[in-house]
């Protein structure tokens, strides 16, 4: 912590340094000590120029020259510019690599300052904080988050500033970290903003120091007199102790970017003074989260970095959501990738996700709206059916269909243009993209309008929630040319007719302009010099050009203004009042057509934003249902029945992404029946390629597609509502944390046995398959043993295995039901079938796959050698039998008939089997055995 008296010391060492400076100097290290996080952007002239520390990252980060510039004593200073109608596209590359940017621009016209320019920094860009249109991914929010853990509770706050979205929760749980993995997997941040408890202070002095004086200057601050000695040395200095460190090492891989935010600024009270005020309100209770205190410190510490990176842009946040975790269905980060909802686990491509098959919206905020559906399902069925029966009414109208198309089309992105409006920072270009998407917004409610009756009420309510915006429509296209420019101080912007006076503005302007044009053919013709020219520039005005060849010719009325090497310029008092007139007049008309924008923008946010918004909600919705009503008649999707029982029943389901990846192959479709009360559990076996995690996943889609209220690719499907989704598929190590295969396997096995409940659905693909053989059997007999017998966590499992003993389970417990992908062979080949039928495999067919994949024929050879030589020693029956021994009563346990009772029997019988982990029922039935093979 900086004491009073160490700050005056670096505040007039700070003042000795920058009079030494050269102004821009001594103005920009003054600016740059009020940032010292961020790269500073420094506009002079047309090109953003970055110094010091900062070129050299931005010169070695953006692969740009690095020179050196001398600002006074003789010192060169590193020094990287980039041209500013370029730096949007540098910028998102910097903002890409976790870098804090801050624009600093000119605020006085350089032309008419009289010293040194006015800059100031106006925005400071995150990744979190991008506005850019051409930074930002158009079917994606960029949401910035704030994470707040309690004591049993978390909060959680995320804003998109492009959309205006902005919500809260809190919620209780024993298991924080499981909780905000959760739920930062789902919203899927661009940047999340965590507490940190360390003096910020202390950190900005160093890096301030480090930025505007020399090593020599800082060593003399720590050795001379009392007061700077009390100032530590840099090198020798570390930080306090970094507390937030653990919660951005959980939030690393499931946001963009992980910002350690002041504790100040998470404060309770400050946080809701912070709110209440950007709100205009006396209580959050309208809200809904008054009494939810970590929700308010979250939201706070969001609220207050906006204003601080964005300043002035907070104005156009009006409302705030409080949800519930509890009204949606809980998807963890390990069940997002496995079922690659958004992307491909390899490629990390949207093509070949469930995204990808879904997504055929036509406007960018339909496809956010489909992208937040698909990582949301819901739990409540009066919803589910209502957007079912949206879809059912657009599937009967395959014109409107088209017709609803053509129109979405260019409906654009309202949404996040009207609040580039409520911002204030809309160009002209935006208003006339603003007009056009709301005249394709008056096209989607003719086309409902005329179709929508009393057959269709699911369509008559989207049809009321379409704002009529003719009146916008005529203001922005009565005023606003058809292309106008992206700047609005350049002029040509208003469209003729809507303001007499700048009408008669322009027309002087163009008369004047005219004249000059032809002064050039009258002055040719009246002095008969041929090549006279007429010019102009900043820096003289208007001129007229005659080369050194005819200077005799010359007339006596011009008045030399200008001497080149090859010619002279002239000027005319005539040309000399054009140009007057010319000037003030462009000035004038500059002026007010920024100024008539600016109001009729102004107008826009006050009085029509929020019908604006209303409709651009409306229309991504419908969106969305066009999009998913497509994909149904396209796809011979069904209408799903959901329930709240236990029953997951699919008739010729089929895998929605497979199916349209593979067109040149049918798709072979499968039936699925599992339930809680008769088939819990169903063992799939058969051999690798077969299909089985097809099978697996494709159960998973369908059910997920059912709870956003898609149809689905089956012939029939009756989904009981499962509350959790849980995939245990693929293998891989944990480099980063030293963790193997088998232990991350463990890990996620382990998570799900402890969350998973009856309504929930577990996808399990080769349990155990990453430790030995014996080993891996008896942990995965185990675990099945365990779902099915304990009934907290008894939920509907698909389990597929290679463990082919595993089927003797299903003679022992009632509610498992053995499946195996058919196989046949033909002529020593084998071919898939892709067909799950009743029973378990006997065989792996794995030297078959082997030949598929490529191995070589002696490898190939060698493996049926050796495959054949463990059959003759009986190895696959005695694993058989030993299993077969587990499961029946041997000599020993018949005591339990006998008339004197045995001591294990006694263990048995007080044994809590239900509270038994998995490793702990292994290690137990080894340690039951041991016993009893010692008795016997």
């Amino acid at each position: 912590m900086i004491t009073g008296g160490k700050k005056q010391v670096l505040f007039e060492e700070f003042a000795n340094e920058t009079n030494s400076q050269s102004p821009v100097r001594a103005q920009y290290l003054n600016i740059k000590r009020q940032n010292p996080d961020a790269i500073l952007f420094f506009r002079m002239g047309d090109f953003y120029e970055m110094f010091d520390d900062d070129a050299e990252i931005v010169a070695r980060e953006l692969e740009i020259a690095l020179t050196r510039r001398d600002f006074g004593r003789g010192q060169k200073s590193p020094m990287a510019g980039i041209p500013h109608h370029a730096a949007d596209g540098y910028i998102a590359r910097l903002v890409g690599k976790g870098y804090r940017v801050a624009i600093c621009e000119q605020v006085s016209d350089p032309a008419l300052s009289k010293g040194l320019v006015e800059r100031e920094v106006v925005r400071i860009v995150t990744p979190g904080t991008i506005i850019d249109p051409s930074m930002l991914a158009a079917k994606r929010n960029n949401f910035l988050a704030a994470v707040v853990p309690g004591r049993g509770a978390i909060g959680i706050a995320y804003i998109d500033i492009t959309t205006g979205e902005f919500a809260v929760t809190q919620f209780a749980t024993p298991e924080p970290e499981l909780a905000i993995q959760q739920e930062i997997s789902r919203v899927s941040p661009a940047e999340v903003l965590v507490e940190a408890h360390y003096s910020r202070l202390g950190n900005r002095k160093k890096r301030w120091l480090a930025t505007v004086m020399s090593e020599k200057q800082v060593t003399k601050l720590g050795s001379n007199g009392n007061a700077n000695a009390e100032i530590p040395d840099l090198e020798a200095e570390e930080d306090e102790e970094e507390d937030y460190a653990p919660l951005v090492k959980l939030l690393s891989g499931l946001a963009g970017h992980v910002t350690p935010y002041d504790s100040r600024y998470f404060a309770e009270d400050d946080a809701r003074h912070r709110l209440l005020k950007q709100f205009e309100v006396s209580s959050l209770e309208g809200f809904g989260c008054a009494h939810l205190p970590l929700a308010v410190r979250a939201a706070g510490a969001v609220l207050s970095y906006v204003q601080e990176t964005q300043k002035g842009l907070l104005q156009h946040l009006i409302a705030l959501e409080t949800y519930s975790t509890n009204n949606f269905m809980t998807l963890d980060p390990y069940t997002r990738r496995n079922l690659e909802l958004f992307e491909t686990g390899r490629l990390n491509s949207v093509k070949g996700s469930l995204l990808w098959v879904l997504d055929k919206t036509h406007s960018p905020m339909g496809g956010r709206l489909l992208r937040r559906w698909i990582g949301q399902p819901l739990l409540d069925i009066p919803t589910l059916q209502l957007r079912q029966q949206t879809i059912s009414e657009l599937l009967t109208d395959t014109l409107l269909q088209a017709r609803l198309g053509e129109a979405l089309k260019r409906a654009g992105d309202l949404e996040r243009l009207i609040n580039r409006v409520r911002q204030r920072i809309a160009n002209p270009r935006d208003l006339v993209a603003l007009a056009t998407g709301l005249h394709a917004a008056a096209e989607v409610r003719t086309c409902l309008d005329e179709t929508a009756s009393e057959n269709a009420p699911s369509l008559v309510r989207l049809v009321d929630r379409l704002a009529e915006n003719d009146d916008i429509i005529e203001l922005i296209e009565k005023a606003i040319i058809e292309e106008p420019p992206v700047s609005i101080n350049e002029g040509g912007i208003i469209r003729a007719g809507f303001s007499a006076e700048l009408d008669k503005l322009k027309e002087a302007s163009q008369n004047g302009r005219q004249w000059i044009t032809e002064l050039e053919q009258r002055e040719r013709k009246r002095t008969g010099i041929s090549n006279l020219r007429v010019g102009f520039n900043k820096a003289y005005g208007y001129f007229i050009e005659i080369t050194n060849a005819n200077l005799n010719r010359a007339p006596t009325e011009y008045i030399r203004r200008q001497t080149l090497t090859n010619s002279e310029r002239y000027i005319t008092p005539d040309l000399k009042e054009y140009e007057t007139l010319i000037l003030n007049a462009q000035d004038r008309i500059n002026k007010m057509e920024n100024e008539f924008f600016t109001q009729l923008r102004s107008d826009i946010a006050i009085h029509a934003a929020e019908r604006i918004l209303d409709t651009a909600h409306a229309i991504a919705e419908i969106d969305v249902f066009l999009s998913l009503a497509e994909v149904a008649a396209k796809s011979d999707y069904c209408r799903p029945q959901l329930n709240e029982d236990d029953t997951i029943h699919i008739v010729a389901g089929r895998h929605p992404v497979v199916e349209q990846a593979q067109t040149d192959t049918p798709f072979i479709p499968n039936d699925t029946d599992i339930s809680n009360h008769e088939a819990q559990i169903a063992i799939i076996t058969g051999p690798n390629m077969a299909g089985k995690s097809t099978y697996l996943r494709q159960v998973a889609l369908i059910t997920l597609m059912a709870q956003i209220g898609s149809y689905v690719p089956a012939e029939s499907a009756t989904i009981g509502i499962v509350d959790r989704i849980f995939t245990r598929i693929g293998a891989q190590d944990d480099l980063a944390t030293g963790q193997s295969t088998f232990m991350v396997e463990m890990v996620e096995t382990a998570n799900i046995l402890h969350h998973a409940t009856p309504r929930s659905l577990l996808i399990l693909d080769e349990i155990g398959r990453g430790t030995s053989t014996y080993d891996g059997l008896a942990i995965a007999r185990a675990i099945v043993e365990y779902l099915h017998n304990n009934k907290r966590c008894g939920a509907r499992t698909f389990f597929a295995t290679h463990y082919h003993e595993l089927v003797e389970v299903s003679k022992l417990l009632p509610r498992i039901r053995c499946l195996n992908v058919a196989v046949a062979e033909e002529d020593g080949k084998v071919i898939f079938l892709r067909k799950i039928v009743p029973g378990g495999a006997d065989r792996s067919y794995g030297i078959h796959v082997a030949q598929l994949a490529g191995i070589p024929r002696p490898v190939l050879h060698r493996a049926e050698e050796i495959l054949a030589e463990l059959e003759r020693q009986g190895d696959a029956k005695a694993r058989r039998k030993a299993m077969r021994d587990m499961a029946m009563p041997a000599a020993w346990q018949m005591t339990l008939l006998a008339s004197e009772p045995h001591p294990l029997i006694d263990e048995l019988k007080t044994m809590k089997v239900d509270e038994l982990t998995p490793i702990e029922a292994i290690s137990k039935l080894y340690e039951l055995q041991q016993k009893a093979q010692r008795d016997s």
